[in-house]
């Protein structure tokens, strides 16, 4: 008797239990997930609407962390979905990896764009002297 495994790619919609994941990543048995859900209010800063995808239509990609689980771990595949909604996943993810990175330095070591302070009455543009000149 053969033995039928499943393979799971990069950009498939599966179930983990009965919830629908997306694939961002395969390494051996190990895939990385974010899960899809219906579009609700509030949104993260980091979800990703998938409306063009026929395979999920109206659900939203949580980008916040991936989730490592093994490929057994998922069920059945559901449909996959297209190389431009996967770019736009992949941004999301590194857009909300690089903003946590920020978010763990202590205060201080980025500079702020009000460092200076609030000027009331200031439109942001010097007026009059050289352009280069405070």
């Amino acid at each position: 008797m053969s033995h039928h495994e499943q393979r799971v790619c990069r950009g498939a919609v599966v179930l983990r239990g009965k919830w629908p994941v997306l694939v961002v990543a395969v390494r051996g048995a190990l895939c990385a997930v974010v899960p899809l859900a219906a579009p609700c209010l509030p949104h993260h800063r980091a979800d990703v609407p998938l409306a063009a995808c026929s395979a999920v239509r109206g659900h939203m990609a949580r980008c916040g962390a991936p989730v490592l689980v093994r490929a057994g771990c998922l069920n059945g595949i559901v449909g996959t979905i297209g190389p431009e909604c996967l770019r736009r996943v992949d941004a999301a993810l590194a857009a909300e990896h690089s903003a946590r990175q920020l978010e763990r330095l202590r205060p201080g070591v980025v500079r702020c764009a009000l460092a200076r302070g609030y000027r009331p009455g200031s439109k942001g543009r010097k007026i009059g002297g050289a352009p280069h000149a405070e």
